[in-house]
């Protein structure tokens, strides 16, 4: 197919992208008028976020299996419909039961779309230009997140917490129509049974994983059980992968010396993204004492920042190849969290936000080339599992890094202030100590990328 043709449809792909990730941080802004309309708690209310992660997980976990079983246009109009779907459950739901349920349903509609869009660049652009798609691609991916919390700031508090989900409503309808122009698929739908039980496992060790960092800090035996039971279900999910003829996401890929570090540097990059996107803002309200308003702000050139270093990089790497884009990043990034800490510490904003700015810039380096030198040297049979292992691997992130982060964050801050430091400090002392383990595990992702590069440069 000529990249005439395939223009309009990565358009509405790459929008669905954008959707996918805007609806991530969809309700975080809504969450405390959620909590007053229907008298629930922090906790209940926050299964509205992480329901959605844990639902999206599950789906993609599955989409090596549906985009082989079933056409491209059924799949497409399949996900739109339950994004329509979940999305005006949400705007009239009447209870926190079926808001919850509506969000689930809008997860599974939108988990679709990143694997989607990911499965097509890789099946219908050539393997010399992956780099620059898969970076526009990257880039709808974590420009989505960042954006939903500025712009629903503002829906919130002018139109009501319901109002947030006419944006994916209108967009989900759009898109649709929109591809109901562009959506053509000449693969023949290959049939296979559907491994239930795997899918299961998926979804008990994404929710025990969820469940157990959020307890290891407030209930450290119920968290540290729950966490051994993600280990059992997952171990148990990725040993049957090995022993069925038609799994559910094929473990070939991992024996790839190719695939495995590049799928690892998706993860340590994504962990430190979606901490920051997660730290930065109660960083810059908690110890700085800004409005949420200038919060949001601060926050639209780091991300501008990211998209922008992940289109150049996605071309770089098309040009040179992975030396020296992947260590070049993370380095930056880790530049970037050690500024970012200095500047907390010493009370200086304008130094914070330099370091963030650079963080952003140095993960926006790594993402897409990362997922690019991982999938680019797989055999065409094993595309799909390896579009659905590099998915799985940002869900864990933003599963893994926020929780862990935020936890070392809490934890510090709390000692802090029962040590009598003024809440301001504390909140700066905590937010340091969680970018100084950022840092740590960013350092360790530099080294591998750098090993990986110079290896990737000999072939």
């Amino acid at each position: 197919m000529r990249n005439t043709s395939l223009a309009p449809l990565l358009a509405v792909l790459y929008g669905c992208g954008f959707l996918a990730g805007f609806n991530e941080n969809l309700v975080n802004m809504a969450l405390v008028a959620i909590m007053g309309q229907f008298a629930v708690d922090a906790m209940t209310a926050q299964w509205l976020v992480t329901g959605y992660m844990i639902a999206v997980t599950v789906v993609v976990a599955c989409m090596a299996y549906l985009y082989r079983r079933l056409p491209m246009r059924t799949l497409f109009f399949a996900a739109s419909a339950l994004s329509i779907v979940g999305s005006a459950g949400g705007l009239v739901a009447p209870s926190f039961a079926v808001l919850l349920l509506a969000r689930l349903v809008q997860a599974v509609g939108t988990g679709v779309f990143i694997p989607l869009m990911m499965n097509v660049i890789v099946d219908k652009v050539p393997h010399g230009k992956l780099g620059a798609y898969l970076a526009i691609g990257s880039a709808t991916i974590t420009v989505g997140p960042a954006t939903a919390p500025i712009v629903t700031g503002f829906i919130v508090s002018d139109l009501g917490w319901r109002s947030v989900f006419v944006v994916p409503l209108a967009a989900a309808v759009s898109l649709a129509v929109a591809g109901a122009f562009v959506m053509r698929d000449g693969r023949k739908p290959v049939r296979g049974g559907f491994d239930a039980l795997s899918a299961a496992l998926v979804a008990v060790g994404v929710t025990a994983l969820s469940v157990g960092l959020s307890e290891v800090t407030l209930h450290p035996p119920v968290g540290a059980a729950t966490l051994v039971g993600t280990v059992v279900a997952l171990g148990w999910f990725v040993r049957r992968q090995g022993q069925l003829a038609r799994p559910l996401v094929s473990m070939e890929a991992v024996r790839y010396g190719t695939f495995w570090p590049a799928a690892v540097l998706v993860m340590v990059t994504m962990m430190t993204y979606f901490s920051l996107s997660v730290m930065a803002p109660l960083y810059f309200e908690e110890a700085a004492g800004l409005a949420a308003s200038v919060a949001g702000v601060l926050m639209v050139a780091p991300v501008l920042a990211n998209a922008t270093a992940a289109i150049f990089a996605g071309r770089l790497l098309d040009r040179r190849g992975e030396w020296p884009v992947l260590p070049a990043g993370l380095a930056i990034a880790v530049v970037g969290l050690l500024v970012t800490i200095a500047g907390a510490l010493s009370a200086s904003v304008a130094g914070a936000a330099a370091g963030i700015f650079l963080g952003y810039l140095g993960t926006g380096m790594v993402l897409s080339p990362a997922q690019t030198a991982g999938l680019r040297r797989l055999p065409d049979d094993l595309s799909p599992h390896g579009v659905t292992l590099m998915s799985i691997a940002v869900q864990l992130s933003a599963c893994l890094g926020p929780a862990a982060y935020v936890g070392i964050m809490s934890s510090v801050s709390a000692g802090a202030a029962a040590a009598g430091t003024p809440v301001a400090q504390a909140s700066a002392e905590g937010f340091a100590a969680a970018m100084a383990a950022s840092a740590v595990v960013a350092g360790v992702g530099c080294a591998v990328a750098l090993i990986y590069a110079r290896r990737m440069r000999c072939r």
